[in-house]
Protein backbone atom coordinates (compact mmCIF):
# COMPACT_ATOMS: atom_id res chain seq x y z
CA UNK A 1 0.00 0.00 0.00
CA UNK A 2 2.82 2.41 0.87
CA UNK A 3 4.45 1.82 -2.51
CA UNK A 4 1.14 2.38 -4.34
CA UNK A 5 0.62 5.67 -2.50
CA UNK A 6 4.09 6.88 -3.43
CA UNK A 7 3.54 5.98 -7.08
CA UNK A 8 0.24 7.89 -7.25
CA UNK A 9 1.74 10.93 -5.55
CA UNK A 10 4.71 10.91 -7.94
CA UNK A 11 2.38 10.76 -10.94
CA UNK A 12 0.36 13.68 -9.62
CA UNK A 13 3.49 15.76 -9.13
CA UNK A 14 4.60 15.06 -12.64
CA UNK A 15 1.26 16.25 -14.00
CA UNK A 16 1.58 19.40 -11.90
CA UNK A 17 5.09 20.21 -13.06
CA UNK A 18 4.05 19.55 -16.66
CA UNK A 19 1.44 22.31 -16.46
CA UNK A 20 4.12 24.76 -15.45
CA UNK A 21 5.63 24.95 -18.90
CA UNK A 22 2.37 24.94 -20.77
CA UNK A 23 3.22 28.06 -22.63
CA UNK A 24 5.95 28.58 -25.12
CA UNK A 25 6.97 31.20 -27.68
CA UNK A 26 5.14 34.38 -28.60
CA UNK A 27 4.58 35.94 -32.04
CA UNK A 28 7.22 38.45 -33.15
CA UNK A 29 5.58 40.32 -36.02
CA UNK A 30 7.89 42.21 -38.38
CA UNK A 31 11.23 42.21 -36.47
CA UNK A 32 12.33 45.69 -37.63
CA UNK A 33 11.14 49.21 -36.76
CA UNK A 34 7.71 49.79 -38.36
CA UNK A 35 6.71 53.14 -36.78
CA UNK A 36 7.92 56.66 -37.34
CA UNK A 37 9.24 58.89 -34.57
CA UNK A 38 6.46 59.72 -32.10
CA UNK A 39 3.95 57.46 -33.84
CA UNK A 40 1.59 55.06 -32.00
CA UNK A 41 -0.03 51.81 -33.08
CA UNK A 42 -2.60 49.43 -31.62
CA UNK A 43 -3.21 45.89 -32.85
CA UNK A 44 -3.82 42.24 -32.13
CA UNK A 45 -1.93 38.94 -32.42
CA UNK A 46 -2.87 35.27 -32.35
CA UNK A 47 -0.51 32.28 -32.48
CA UNK A 48 -0.50 28.50 -32.18
CA UNK A 49 2.64 26.67 -31.07
CA UNK A 50 3.51 23.00 -30.65
CA UNK A 51 6.65 21.68 -28.95
CA UNK A 52 8.36 19.00 -26.86
CA UNK A 53 9.97 19.90 -23.53
CA UNK A 54 11.98 18.06 -20.88
CA UNK A 55 11.83 18.92 -17.16
CA UNK A 56 12.44 17.70 -13.60
CA UNK A 57 10.21 18.06 -10.55
CA UNK A 58 11.18 17.64 -6.89
CA UNK A 59 8.44 16.04 -4.77
CA UNK A 60 8.10 15.87 -0.98
CA UNK A 61 5.40 13.58 0.41
CA UNK A 62 4.04 12.69 3.82
CA UNK A 63 1.95 9.66 4.73
CA UNK A 64 -0.21 9.62 7.89
CA UNK A 65 1.27 12.93 9.02
CA UNK A 66 4.91 11.79 8.88
CA UNK A 67 7.64 12.65 6.39
CA UNK A 68 7.93 9.88 3.83
CA UNK A 69 10.37 10.73 1.06
CA UNK A 70 11.47 13.20 -1.58
CA UNK A 71 12.87 12.52 -5.04
CA UNK A 72 13.50 13.97 -8.51
CA UNK A 73 11.20 12.84 -11.33
CA UNK A 74 12.04 13.36 -15.03
CA UNK A 75 9.26 13.80 -17.56
CA UNK A 76 8.55 14.89 -21.14
CA UNK A 77 5.81 17.19 -22.38
CA UNK A 78 4.99 15.61 -25.72
CA UNK A 79 3.29 17.64 -28.46
CA UNK A 80 2.49 20.54 -26.14
CA UNK A 81 -0.02 22.74 -28.02
CA UNK A 82 -0.39 26.39 -26.97
CA UNK A 83 -2.94 28.92 -28.22
CA UNK A 84 -2.34 32.59 -27.36
CA UNK A 85 -3.93 35.94 -28.17
CA UNK A 86 -2.75 39.48 -27.40
CA UNK A 87 -3.70 43.12 -27.75
CA UNK A 88 -0.61 45.18 -28.61
CA UNK A 89 0.45 48.81 -28.24
CA UNK A 90 3.50 50.23 -30.04
CA UNK A 91 5.42 53.52 -29.99
CA UNK A 92 8.17 54.85 -32.26
CA UNK A 93 11.15 56.24 -30.32
CA UNK A 94 12.68 57.27 -33.63
CA UNK A 95 12.36 56.18 -37.25
CA UNK A 96 14.59 53.15 -36.61
CA UNK A 97 13.51 52.11 -33.11
CA UNK A 98 10.13 50.92 -31.75
CA UNK A 99 8.91 49.81 -28.33
CA UNK A 100 5.83 47.63 -27.79
CA UNK A 101 3.65 46.13 -25.05
CA UNK A 102 1.27 43.17 -25.26
CA UNK A 103 -1.42 41.78 -22.95
CA UNK A 104 -3.72 38.81 -23.42
CA UNK A 105 -4.18 35.14 -22.54
CA UNK A 106 -2.76 31.68 -23.33
CA UNK A 107 -3.74 28.06 -22.73
CA UNK A 108 -2.10 24.66 -23.23
CA UNK A 109 -2.88 21.02 -24.00
CA UNK A 110 -0.39 18.16 -24.09
CA UNK A 111 0.57 14.56 -23.31
CA UNK A 112 2.73 14.24 -20.20
CA UNK A 113 5.14 11.31 -20.17
CA UNK A 114 6.33 10.21 -16.73
CA UNK A 115 9.69 8.50 -17.06
CA UNK A 116 10.39 5.81 -14.44
CA UNK A 117 12.27 7.13 -11.41
CA UNK A 118 13.43 3.58 -10.67
CA UNK A 119 13.69 0.36 -12.64
CA UNK A 120 10.62 -0.95 -10.77
CA UNK A 121 8.26 1.65 -12.31
CA UNK A 122 6.89 1.72 -15.84
CA UNK A 123 6.62 4.79 -18.06
CA UNK A 124 3.21 6.49 -17.82
CA UNK A 125 1.43 8.95 -20.14
CA UNK A 126 -1.25 11.43 -19.12
CA UNK A 127 -3.23 14.19 -20.85
CA UNK A 128 -3.65 17.79 -19.71
CA UNK A 129 -6.10 20.45 -20.95
CA UNK A 130 -5.46 23.87 -19.44
CA UNK A 131 -7.61 26.99 -19.25
CA UNK A 132 -6.76 30.40 -20.67
CA UNK A 133 -4.68 32.44 -18.22
CA UNK A 134 -3.21 35.94 -18.17
CA UNK A 135 -0.13 36.73 -20.27
CA UNK A 136 1.70 39.97 -21.01
CA UNK A 137 5.00 41.09 -22.45
CA UNK A 138 7.21 43.87 -23.78
CA UNK A 139 9.86 44.24 -26.40
CA UNK A 140 11.73 46.41 -28.83
CA UNK A 141 12.38 46.35 -32.59
CA UNK A 142 15.15 48.17 -34.41
CA UNK A 143 16.32 48.69 -37.98
CA UNK A 144 20.11 48.61 -38.15
CA UNK A 145 20.59 49.66 -41.77
CA UNK A 146 18.81 49.97 -45.12
CA UNK A 147 20.13 49.56 -48.65
CA UNK A 148 17.70 49.75 -51.56
CA UNK A 149 14.78 47.36 -50.91
CA UNK A 150 16.75 45.52 -48.20
CA UNK A 151 16.66 46.20 -44.46
CA UNK A 152 18.54 44.58 -41.58
CA UNK A 153 17.20 44.62 -38.05
CA UNK A 154 16.40 42.75 -34.88
CA UNK A 155 14.00 42.20 -32.01
CA UNK A 156 14.16 41.44 -28.29
CA UNK A 157 10.97 40.45 -26.45
CA UNK A 158 10.03 38.99 -23.07
CA UNK A 159 6.61 37.44 -22.33
CA UNK A 160 5.24 36.63 -18.87
CA UNK A 161 2.66 33.89 -18.33
CA UNK A 162 0.72 33.67 -15.04
CA UNK A 163 -2.19 31.20 -15.40
CA UNK A 164 -2.78 31.16 -11.62
CA UNK A 165 -3.96 28.07 -9.74
CA UNK A 166 -5.45 24.99 -11.39
CA UNK A 167 -7.27 22.10 -9.67
CA UNK A 168 -6.28 18.48 -10.31
CA UNK A 169 -7.56 15.03 -9.50
CA UNK A 170 -5.64 11.86 -10.28
CA UNK A 171 -7.61 8.64 -9.95
CA UNK A 172 -11.30 8.08 -9.25
CA UNK A 173 -13.20 8.69 -6.02
CA UNK A 174 -14.32 5.04 -6.03
CA UNK A 175 -10.80 3.70 -6.59
CA UNK A 176 -9.96 1.42 -3.62
CA UNK A 177 -6.33 2.56 -3.87
CA UNK A 178 -7.39 6.18 -3.44
CA UNK A 179 -6.83 9.30 -5.49
CA UNK A 180 -4.82 12.53 -5.38
CA UNK A 181 -6.42 15.98 -5.49
CA UNK A 182 -4.92 19.45 -5.16
CA UNK A 183 -3.91 22.62 -6.95
CA UNK A 184 -0.88 24.02 -8.74
CA UNK A 185 0.28 27.63 -9.17
CA UNK A 186 2.69 28.52 -11.98
CA UNK A 187 4.51 31.60 -13.31
CA UNK A 188 7.19 31.78 -16.02
CA UNK A 189 9.07 33.99 -18.50
CA UNK A 190 9.82 33.34 -22.16
CA UNK A 191 12.51 35.38 -23.92
CA UNK A 192 13.39 35.67 -27.63
CA UNK A 193 16.21 37.51 -29.41
CA UNK A 194 15.95 37.64 -33.22
CA UNK A 195 17.89 38.99 -36.18
CA UNK A 196 16.34 39.49 -39.60
CA UNK A 197 16.79 40.55 -43.20
CA UNK A 198 13.76 42.16 -44.88
CA UNK A 199 12.92 42.68 -48.56
CA UNK A 200 10.33 45.35 -49.40
CA UNK A 201 8.40 45.71 -52.65
CA UNK A 202 5.42 48.06 -53.02
CA UNK A 203 3.24 47.42 -49.95
CA UNK A 204 4.78 44.02 -49.13
CA UNK A 205 7.54 42.96 -46.75
CA UNK A 206 9.12 39.49 -46.65
CA UNK A 207 11.58 38.59 -43.90
CA UNK A 208 13.57 35.78 -42.35
CA UNK A 209 16.45 35.11 -39.98
CA UNK A 210 17.70 33.28 -36.86
CA UNK A 211 16.52 33.65 -33.27
CA UNK A 212 17.37 32.44 -29.76
CA UNK A 213 14.76 31.56 -27.11
CA UNK A 214 14.61 30.20 -23.56
CA UNK A 215 12.03 29.68 -20.77
CA UNK A 216 12.41 30.11 -17.01
CA UNK A 217 9.78 30.00 -14.27
CA UNK A 218 8.48 28.73 -10.92
CA UNK A 219 5.91 26.19 -9.78
CA UNK A 220 4.20 25.64 -6.41
CA UNK A 221 2.02 22.57 -5.93
CA UNK A 222 -0.01 21.27 -2.97
CA UNK A 223 -2.04 18.05 -2.96
CA UNK A 224 -3.75 15.51 -0.75
CA UNK A 225 -3.91 11.73 -1.02
CA UNK A 226 -7.43 10.49 -0.21
CA UNK A 227 -8.45 6.88 0.51
CA UNK A 228 -12.10 6.00 1.15
CA UNK A 229 -12.90 9.65 1.91
CA UNK A 230 -10.06 10.14 4.42
CA UNK A 231 -6.97 12.29 3.82
CA UNK A 232 -4.02 9.99 4.53
CA UNK A 233 -1.16 11.98 3.00
CA UNK A 234 0.02 15.23 1.48
CA UNK A 235 2.34 16.17 -1.31
CA UNK A 236 4.18 19.42 -2.10
CA UNK A 237 6.28 20.46 -5.04
CA UNK A 238 8.48 23.50 -5.72
CA UNK A 239 10.18 23.45 -9.09
CA UNK A 240 12.34 25.73 -11.21
CA UNK A 241 11.21 25.64 -14.83
CA UNK A 242 14.15 26.05 -17.18
CA UNK A 243 14.61 25.32 -20.88
CA UNK A 244 18.08 25.29 -22.38
CA UNK A 245 18.52 28.09 -24.90
CA UNK A 246 17.49 27.02 -28.39
CA UNK A 247 18.35 28.42 -31.80
CA UNK A 248 15.70 28.55 -34.47
CA UNK A 249 14.60 30.27 -37.67
CA UNK A 250 11.70 32.60 -38.37
CA UNK A 251 10.03 33.80 -41.60
CA UNK A 252 7.12 36.09 -42.34
CA UNK A 253 5.28 38.31 -44.78
CA UNK A 254 3.33 41.52 -44.16
CA UNK A 255 1.09 43.72 -46.30
CA UNK A 256 0.01 47.33 -45.95
CA UNK A 257 -3.63 46.58 -46.79
CA UNK A 258 -4.72 50.21 -46.23
CA UNK A 259 -2.95 53.46 -45.42
CA UNK A 260 -3.36 52.82 -41.69
CA UNK A 261 -3.58 49.02 -41.49
CA UNK A 262 -0.92 46.31 -41.63
CA UNK A 263 -1.47 42.55 -41.66
CA UNK A 264 1.18 39.83 -41.30
CA UNK A 265 1.68 36.08 -41.09
CA UNK A 266 4.78 34.46 -39.57
CA UNK A 267 6.34 31.11 -38.76
CA UNK A 268 8.97 30.03 -36.22
CA UNK A 269 10.76 26.69 -35.91
CA UNK A 270 13.40 25.12 -33.64
CA UNK A 271 14.51 21.52 -33.25
CA UNK A 272 11.70 20.89 -30.70
CA UNK A 273 8.98 23.42 -31.58
CA UNK A 274 7.10 25.29 -34.28
CA UNK A 275 4.77 28.32 -34.25
CA UNK A 276 2.37 29.94 -36.71
CA UNK A 277 1.11 33.44 -35.96
CA UNK A 278 -0.99 36.21 -37.50
CA UNK A 279 -1.30 39.84 -36.52
CA UNK A 280 -2.61 43.26 -37.44
CA UNK A 281 -1.80 46.83 -36.41
CA UNK A 282 -3.50 50.19 -36.87
CA UNK A 283 -1.43 53.40 -37.10
CA UNK A 284 -2.80 56.96 -37.11
CA UNK A 285 -0.83 57.93 -40.22
CA UNK A 286 0.40 56.12 -43.33
CA UNK A 287 4.03 54.99 -43.21
CA UNK A 288 4.29 55.21 -46.97
CA UNK A 289 5.09 51.53 -47.48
Amino acid sequence: MQRTKSTLLAVFLTVGVGVSVAAGGAPMGPPIAVLGEGQWSVGGEFAHEQMDLEAFGISVETIDGEFSTFYAQPFTLKDLAVNMGFVTLGYGICDNWDLFLRAGAADGQDDLILHPATADNAEERFGFDGNFGFAWGAGTRATFCRTGPWSFGGLVQVTWFDPGSSDFQLGGIDDPLGYVTGDVDIKYWQTQVALTIVYEIDRWRVWGGPFLQFIEGDLELDGQYVVEGDVVGTVANCADIEESSQFGAHVGISAQVADQWRLWVEGQITSDSWLIGIGTAFTPESLGL
